[in-house]
Parts: structure tokens; sequence; C-alpha cells
């Protein structure tokens, strides 16, 4: 048997090998890489005369946003095509795109500049498609650009770093930033107040809270920004149980609240990543206190004592300096969207009891008691969080 080997050169310099790899990548939506083998192609004898090649391409730019190249890709398909439904198709599609879109350029007060932007669609747009452009649109454009930079974006009115500008279908629209409205200084000064409410699990670790339990916690928060920074306010619940003995109580009276503030980093494309450092007060219940008999009283001293009579579970409060992490997706990194996202926070306790007070006993009498006790612990909360701008 002979095998007839074809060098990868030959191949290359065929019409037809470059339309088959335009429409895997295509396929695997590799759009860039499509694109190089289109244009390659139609530099090639015989590419110029491609109805494939050109309506292939003619798609593949729309999915760049390339709406000029595509457009053009389009026309000449139409010319190309080798018959009636074929031209029509690829006409119809030209005038949707001459009369849907318009280009938009943004500019920076001096060359040679590269900034972050943020795009937003401020005019209603009702055809999903069309708000699925918008949106990639957005996320490109929040990976740095050379500036001046160029889009082509559906006839409306728009937001660029907050400056407004309204894109006409077949026009040229421009846009000119100062310096101000570049840069990380730019994007901060887009942050809006957002209310936040996360729901997830609390773990506390350590020897002095070794009888409570894992539970559930909700917190509600409200972050202002100021500047590049990001002030925040909280309040929080949990779902606390512990355990005294044989039984297992749950305590609704476990709550906190704290300010913290941290800074948002816009990671690529929707992703938000917030770091934030912060205290709270609050109260745990369920401490337990190792306490001896002074009479009719206990008397619970800081580290317990030797030979307990009696042991008793009081509610503890504590200040807490606490880390926290929040990972956000955000439609298109927009400053007016619903972000969701997961939320991890250490915080390590430092807490005291009442000096003096009543505990209830397993047979429901009340015990007087005194105590000195410190106690810490270190808590691990992991929650998903939902915020709304406003």
């Amino acid at each position: 048997m002979m095998l007839l080997l074809v060098p990868y050169a030959a191949a290359a310099d065929d019409v037809g090998y470059h339309l088959a790899q335009a429409r895997q990548f295509s396929k695997n939506k590799w759009y860039a890489d499509a694109a190089t083998e289109v244009e390659a192609g139609l530099r090639l004898p015989g590419g110029a005369q491609s109805y494939e090649l050109h309506w292939l391409g003619a798609q593949i730019y729309y999915e760049l946003g390339r709406m000029d190249r595509a457009r053009e890709l389009a026309r000449r398909a139409a010319d190309l095509a080798p018959g009636d439904a074929a031209r029509e198709q690829a006409q119809t599609f030209h005038d949707y795109l001459a009369t849907t879109f318009g280009s938009l350029t943004v500019t920076a007060p001096y060359p040679g500049m590269r900034s972050r932007l943020q795009l937003e669609l401020s005019s209603l747009l009702l055809d999903p498609e069309l708000k699925r452009l918008v949106n990639k649109t957005s996320l490109e454009l929040r990976e740095a650009s050379d500036l001046p930079v160029t889009v082509w974006v559906p006839e409306g009115d728009y937001l660029v770093n907050g400056r407004p500008v309204h894109v006409a279908a077949g026009s040229v629209s421009q846009v000119g930033l100062e310096l101000k409205e570049l840069g990380a200084r730019g994007l901060a000064a887009l942050q809006v107040s957002r209310l936040e409410v996360s729901a997830g699990t609390s773990v506390p670790f350590g020897a002095d809270v070794a009888n409570l339990g894992p539970g559930g916690t909700v917190e509600l928060a409200f972050t202002q920004p100021a500047g590049p920074i990001l002030i925040g306010a909280l309040a929080a619940w949990d779902a606390r149980a512990w355990a005294g003995g044989s039984e297992t109580v749950f305590d609704p009276y476990a709550f906190d609240g704290g300010l913290r503030v941290g800074r948002e980093l816009v990671v690529g494309g929707p992703l938000a990543v917030r770091p934030s450092l912060g205290v709270r007060y609050g109260v745990v219940p369920g401490i337990r206190l190792d306490c001896a008999s002074d009479g009719g009283a206990a008397t619970c001293p800081d580290g317990g004592v030797a030979d307990p009579v009696y042991a008793v579970h009081v509610p503890g409060r504590a200040v807490s300096p606490f880390g926290e992490l929040v990972v956000e997706f955000r439609e298109a990194g927009r400053s007016t969207a619903l972000g969701v996202g997961v939320k991890a926070s250490v915080a390590q306790a430092f807490g005291s009891v009442p000096a003096e007070g009543e505990a209830r006993l397993p047979d429901g009498q009340l015990l007087p008691f005194t105590s000195d006790a410190r106690w810490s612990a270190t808590f691990l909360r992991i929650s998903t969080t939902l915020d709304m701008a406003f």
C-alpha cells in the first residue's frame, strides 16, 4: 500500500483548507483564530470569489463585535451568492448590521494611554441578542485597552466611565474622557452604594467554645464608597445551638454588628474581588464556666476550677477583628447590576462574660454567680451573597 503525504504548506495554500479551519474554530468559539483563517483564505487566489468564505467571515466578525468588517463581508457575500435564497440572506444580514449598529470611539486626553473602561447601557434594549452583544463588549472593555478604542454597539444611550453618549445606527460617535475618568481613579468614581444580603454557615473553633456547634448565619450589610475605599456597616444573626451536659439548647440571642473597610479589585471579565478588614461586636450564647460553690452561689474564676461543683452556661460578649474576602460575579461588570458571589470571613473573638448574674440549672433553679472569666475563639463564616446597587 502506498501512502500519499501532503505537505502542510501545500494545504495551507488552499482556500478550502482555510474555510474548513475557520469553520472548526468558529464551532469552538475561537473567533479570533477563525477570523485569521478567513483573512488568510481571502488573500489567496480564488478567495475573493468564495461566497462561503465571505458569508462565514461576516458571522465571525459579528461575534467579534467588528460590525464594520462583518458588513463588508456580508455585502460581498450577497454579490457572490449562488442563488436567490443565499443572496437574500446575506443582503438581509448586511441591512440589519447597517440599521442597528453604530461605532463608538473612546479617546484619552493624551496619546498612548491605557485604561479599563466601563460601558453601561442607559436606555431600554429589549432584544436579548443585542443585550448579549452589549454585555460581551462591556466585558472586553473591562480589560485594559489602548486608547483611542472603537467598538460597535446597538443604537442607544450609553455611559462610558460615567460619561453619557448617544450612539445612532450607521453613524460615528465619540466620547472623550478626562484624566480623572481613566484608570483606577475613574472606576472608583463609579462605585455606588450597595445593599448586601448573605446567608451561609458559621463554625466556631477553640477550647473555650468546644460545646458550640456550627450554625447558620444571615447577614445584612450596607456598603458606601469613599473614593477607592469601600466602607461597610453590617449586622448578623446566627442560628446558634450549644451543648449543656446531656441536652442541646438552641439560643436565638446570637447576633453581632460591625464595620469594615475594603477595596474592590477587578480580576477580569465580570469577576470582582473585595478584600476587607473590620471589627465586630456581639453576643455568643452558651459559654461554659466551671464554678466552685460559695454558699448558695457559684464562683467562676478565669480559667475555671480543678474540681467544679457547677458547670453553668452564660452569654458571652466579644470584640472580634476579622478579615473578609468576597468573590463576586456582576453582569458585565456593571455598577448598577445585581451581583452574586461567595464570601469567606475569619474572625478572632476576644470575649468576656457578665461579672455577675443568674444561671439556670438543669432542674430549673436559678443559681447566682460571679465571674471574671475571659474567653477566646475563632469563627469561620462562609456564605453566598447577593448585592443590589442603588
